[in-house]
């Protein structure tokens, strides 16, 4: 593992240094000693470094590979990135029910993108039962940790009417979180919900931003 560790290091250095592509295709093998020595993060970055054809030609198959040996050590990020694979099918067959058990896995750990996805799964019934209010709550839990797709996703479903009864207020609160935390999108969902809102509705969000 101390030679693993020292590839790891090797690794980090040049991809925080030089652009090029000599010192990129450096890194990539410095990653793939450290990831087969079995050191965990570094197996996360080479599947990534595969997913993605940075360093290296890109190999899918491969790519899960890696994941997959960072995963089954508990890594929460290569199990987001093994999930996001079986969910798209990338490297290998799709399995949304595998996949949704590595996200609940990452989420539990605080894992933002797989705490983002599991709400979708969870909110379409993709991999597992279909939950509204499971999966409402890890947006919740994402909003709070600052993720501002949480913010929006929880912004649409209100408006939507899949918390339960429409609530434009409540989207509206969700929206401007969500702008509030640097979503791109929504400036333009708050501006499409406040031109529908009712009077009442309107004052209720004034009142809501006087508090």
């Amino acid at each position: 593992m101390d030679e693993g560790n020292a590839s790891y290091i090797q690794a980090q250095t040049l991809l925080n240094g030089s652009d090029s592509g000599e010192s990129l295709v450096k890194a990539a093998e410095a990653m793939r000693l450290a990831a087969n020595s079995g050191h965990t993060i570094a197996a996360n970055s080479f599947g990534n470094l595969l997913h993605h054809g940075r360093g290296v030609h890109q190999d899918l198959s491969a790519a899960r590979a890696y994941y997959l040996q960072a995963a089954e050590a508990g890594l929460p990020a290569a199990r987001f990135n093994l999930g996001f694979m079986l969910v798209h099918g990338l490297g290998g067959e799709r399995d949304e029910d595998r996949a949704r058990t590595l996200f609940l896995l990452a989420a539990e750990d605080g894992n933002l993108d797989a705490i983002t996805h599991l709400g979708a799964m969870m909110m379409t019934g993709a991999g597992g039962a279909q939950d509204f209010d499971s999966a409402l709550a890890w947006w919740a839990r994402g909003a709070d940790l600052g993720d501002s797709r949480c913010a929006l996703n929880l912004g649409i479903a209100h408006a939507g009417g899949h918390a339960g009864d429409v609530n434009f207020v409540a989207a509206w609160y969700w929206f401007k979180m969500a702008e509030r935390l640097g979503n791109d999108g929504a400036a333009a969902e708050l501006e499409r919900l406040e031109g529908v809102m009712s009077e009442d509705e309107h004052a209720a969000v004034v009142a809501c931003t006087a508090r």
